[in-house]
């Protein structure tokens, strides 16, 4: 919670109520913590600021919000609210959007929201750490269909899902290792790829390097500073873009180290193998399974996973199609606006944030593993190769977020998150 800010002076004639400039601040802090946009940050604030009377101005960074609040015949006060991003939280995202329009309707006063998101915040996890292990190993199985590996390929992600989820858990303890993990993570995979191809299976170690990375790459957050840049939040969008590009560095220099240290420990890379092919209705069961994993890594509500599962196979099957007839970039921009178009409408009949299915089914879309192999190029000397890439990932990630606009277009949602 954002501690009540004495910035406020809000005992003094003209200047905002005291509960409701408590209330605004403490919502801005929870929603910059787990996951709002800066768009979708802002209009919410905007919303109750005038649902209290107050003229609301508000500049959100992923690290940082801004407020200024005033009453039609005041002042303005303004004040900073730090925000320490964390993971995305799909529950407390729906258990805010309750609280947000339960104040706005005027069910509640002011202070009751704000005893209310402190009730929220401090509730335990939905699940426990075993489970959460589980998800990140079952995810990493279901990359390795989607990127084309057969039966040793999946068998393979599943240890490197598994391994990786050990890391993370492990990596909460420390401030200093938590900043080294995607790093470590790159090295202890890539490492560990060729390793298992030269003693355990033959494997293609390219796959399993991308699908047990799958969970750290940022196609989300570089989805979401695309859109940011869109909707011209450009301090947020160029942070958030900065954000991502150093996380895929982090991981290329692992993966790189890596990969040179089993080339000298094995006396060479792993022999090129052909990977066997599995009908194609394995991948589509992959495709139903990935959002049941995601639904616990996002931390979403039981109840919602049919909505997720639906919403993932929305986005792929659109893609996949679009991408058959208008090629890949397209492809993506018609994936993005059916799911859109999906999540508006699940937003609209289940009164619920539009958020909640499109972060899950934009996961299947997002262009993480082609920016990880634009790094991957680089690290190669292959300058041309990696301009191409990162070239093809922007192309991608703007083809979702032009998917996403158009299908706010065609049918807006009526929740600000």
């Amino acid at each position: 919670m954002a501690p009540p800010l004495e910035t406020f002076q809000t005992d003094q004639p003209g200047l905002p109520d005291g509960d409701s400039a408590v209330f605004i601040t403490t919502m801005a802090h929870a929603l910059g913590t787990y996951g709002a946009s800066a768009h979708k940050l802002e209009d919410a604030l905007v919303t109750i600021s005038e649902r209290f009377g107050l003229e609301g101005q508000f500049f959100s960074a992923p690290t940082a919000v801004f407020a200024s609040l005033k009453t039609p015949t005041g002042r303005p006060q303004t004040t900073l609210i730090r925000v320490h991003p964390g993971e995305v939280h799909l529950e407390r995202m729906v258990q805010l959007d309750e609280i947000l329009v339960d104040v706005a309707e005027g069910k509640v006063g002011a202070a009751e929201g704000t005893r209310r998101i402190d009730a929220a915040l401090s509730t335990p996890d939905r699940y426990g750490v075993p489970l959460t292990i589980a998800s990140f190993s079952v995810t990493s199985a279901c990359a390795a269909r989607f990127f084309g590996g057969g039966v040793n390929e999946i068998l393979a992600a599943l240890v490197a899902g598994l391994v990786i989820g050990l890391l993370l858990v492990f990596a909460t303890r420390g401030r200093d290792l938590a900043r080294l993990i995607e790093f470590l993570c790159g090295f202890v995979i890539s490492f560990g790829a060729f390793a298992w191809a030269k003693f355990v299976m033959p494997i293609s170690p390219e796959i399993l390097m991308l699908a047990g990375l799958i969970v750290l790459f940022p196609g989300l957050t570089l989805t979401m500073a695309i859109h940011e840049l869109a909707t011209r939040n450009l301090s947020s969008g160029t942070a958030r873009m900065m954000s991502a590009v150093t996380v895929l560095v982090s991981i290329g220099f692992g993966v790189g180290l890596g990969t040179k240290l089993a080339d000298m420990a094995f006396a060479g890379a792993a022999p090129m193998v052909s990977v066997s092919s599995l009908p194609q209705w394995s991948l589509y069961l992959a495709v139903a399974i990935a959002p049941m994993s995601l639904t616990v890594l996002f931390k979403a509500r039981l109840q919602d996973m049919p909505v997720l599962v639906v919403s993932g196979l929305i986005a792929y099957v659109g893609a996949r199609i679009g991408a058959e007839n208008l090629g890949p970039e397209l492809g993506a921009c018609v994936g993005a606006g059916l799911m859109g178009l999906y999540s508006n409408m699940y937003s609209r009949v289940a009164r619920r944030p539009s958020s909640v299915p499109a972060i899950v089914g934009v996961m299947l879309l997002v262009p993480g593993s082609i920016s990880f192999q634009s790094v991957s190029s680089f690290l190669e000397h292959d300058a041309l190769g990696g301009i191409e890439t990162a070239f093809a990932t922007l192309l991608v990630a703007m083809s979702l977020v032009i998917g996403f606009l158009l299908s706010n277009v065609a049918l807006p949602p009526r929740r600000a998150l």
